[in-house]
């Protein structure tokens, strides 16, 4: 569904965010139920960084791994450095944030390099069984929820991710760094909130990007 949302064509009922991009996809055990282990994840993550993929969307579950009860410590270990290893080789990460309905969220999405994102409705409400945290709120975005059979953060995480793809394909010798920053930045004077994290912001991330290539 997530490759259905980036990739449909302009004319399809619910548009594509970037149809003309190409897509890798690596499914991952137990996506639906069990939730994803953070093993797999990870070996997924290597192995679509090395396939060439510039920007990963990770849309699923991984369970209640921030409290130790789905995944080993060495799992989350492995996870945590194949993110280091992406952001290492300029893969940017979008992750949806969770929907617990909580604070904290996972290790994953606490990771410095990792874009959270946090769903809110087409009135620009924030979804009530969103994930929030500091760490989310830091380095995340809230994007809206795409119609389809998504639901929650999983279904507004190809948003952010579509829009960093767009950004590159206008500005394809941008580094990694620039153009994480440029979506993840607020508007000035903006602050980021302590918990929720602000409404990505497309126009200002070109901006920010066309300044920062100049």
């Amino acid at each position: 569904m997530v490759t259905a949302a980036l990739a449909a064509r302009p004319t399809a009922p619910v548009p594509g965010l970037c149809p003309g991009c190409a897509f890798l996809v690596r499914p991952v055990a137990g996506v639906d139920t069990p939730p994803a282990a953070p093993a797999e994840l990870a070996a997924a993550l290597d192995e679509i960084a090395a396939a060439g993929a510039r920007v990963v969307n990770i849309s699923l579950a991984l369970g209640p791994v921030a409290y130790g009860r789905t995944a080993t410590d060495t799992g989350i270990r492995l996870l945590l450095a194949a993110v280091d290893r992406a952001a290492r080789h300029g893969v940017v990460v979008v992750a949806a944030a969770g929907n617990d309905g909580g604070l904290g969220g996972s290790p994953l999405v606490r990771h410095p390099w990792v874009i959270p994102v946090v769903a809110r409705d087409g009135n620009g409400r924030l979804l009530p069984t969103s994930t929030l945290g500091r760490a989310i709120g830091r380095h995340g975005l809230t994007a809206p929820v795409l119609p389809g059979a998504l639901t929650g953060t999983s279904a507004a995480a190809p948003v952010v991710t579509g829009t960093v793809a767009l950004l590159w394909s206008l500005f394809p010798g941008a580094p990694a760094e620039a153009v994480r920053y440029a979506v993840t930045r607020v508007r000035p004077p903006g602050r980021r909130p302590s918990v929720v994290p602000p409404p990505l912001d497309a126009a200002y991330a070109y901006d920010v990007l066309r300044d920062l290539s100049a």
